[in-house]
């Protein structure tokens, strides 16, 4: 994984300080070198960029650098515990449920919930992180697998879980989507698709941190200008490079930070619109689900779809 990660992130300026207290992959942003700041909607654009993209096999650098990053933080992931949003989540949905904990990483949700007695089977990308999971938990049910393609038979689960930011992972549109129609093919009728993202306009401690991706988009903007356009390319809109804040040692992450409009398109694209909810963590751990403005300033949002039981037009 040496060469990938190299190739990925040829220069990380440790420089800069965390902005926000969680894990979030906003605090401390790492450039590639001679491109535009994460999230910058500067710079070129349309099919033509998307083509560049996919000539320089930026989606397999984004998994190479997914694999050594999370591999890392299997120390901390494999031992913290559930947040409230989560265990509500499971008192609410999870009991006599069978749930899929997708991107599960070190285990984590699934190690919790088998602890409480719940039916749960974590599925994960990463050999590594579940090698750590299965050292944990040896009676959990693990499986090393792709989110756009999950190796369970339609219907299986009454409960699929993307929580904790797995699906921000994702560094391609196509990868989006694939994800959400496998989500959905293997949630059962009745069942419910639940997903966390990070929100692109979290505004970090006292605003700073909008400001500073602001701040650094319109610096490399200009330099992307003095280089006549040429060179590396920008990082793709709300593209970001994070310092690892969980793990000592840990390589840097990635995650494409998503919008209220964005979850609603990407539905949208996959036809489950008039399936969707999408809200905050308040809106979860209360129970109603009330629907958030596209540029809520909330750490996470939520985007749940609930799939009709059989015998429902």
């Amino acid at each position: 994984m040496t060469t990938p990660l190299r190739k990925a992130v040829p220069h990380v300026d440790r420089t800069r300080s965390n902005l926000a207290a969680e894990d979030s992959p906003v605090a401390g942003v790492a450039p590639f070198p001679g491109g535009l700041a994460a999230g910058s909607k500067l710079g070129p654009t349309g099919d033509d960029l998307d083509s560049r993209y996919d000539e320089v096999g930026y989606g397999d650098m984004i998994r190479a650098l997914n694999t050594v990053h999370y591999a890392g933080e299997t120390t901390f992931y494999g031992t913290a515990l559930l947040r409230a949003c989560e265990e509500r989540l499971f008192s609410r949905y999870g009991h006599r449920s069978r749930i899929l904990d997708v991107g599960c990483g070190a285990g984590r949700v699934t190690r919790a919930v088998t602890t409480l007695g719940g039916s749960i089977t974590g599925v994960d990308i990463n050999g590594a992180a579940l090698d750590a999971a299965r050292a944990l938990t040896p009676l959990a049910t693990y499986v090393e697998a792709s989110m756009a393609g999950l190796p369970f038979p339609d219907g299986n689960f009454d409960q699929v879980w993307c929580l904790r930011f797995s699906f921000n992972a994702l560094p391609t549109v196509a990868e989006r989507q694939a994800a959400l129609r496998e989500f959905w093919r293997v949630c059962a009728p009745g069942g419910k698709v639940v997903i966390e993202v990070f929100n692109w306009y979290f505004p970090g401690r006292f605003g700073l941190l909008r400001w500073a991706n602001r701040l650094d988009a319109a610096a490399r903007h200009l330099k992307w200008l003095g280089q006549g356009r040429r060179g590396s390319l920008p990082l793709p809109p709300r593209d970001i490079i994070y310092l690892a804040n969980k793990a000592s040692g840990a390589a840097p992450g990635y995650a494409h930070l998503t919008t209220v409009k964005e979850l609603r398109h990407l539905v949208s694209d996959v036809g489950l619109a008039r399936h969707m909810k999408v809200t905050d963590e308040a809106g979860l751990i209360a129970g109603h689900l009330s629907p958030v403005r596209n540029r809520h300033r909330g750490y996470s949002t939520w985007l749940l779809l609930s799939k009709p039981s059989e015998d429902m037009p």
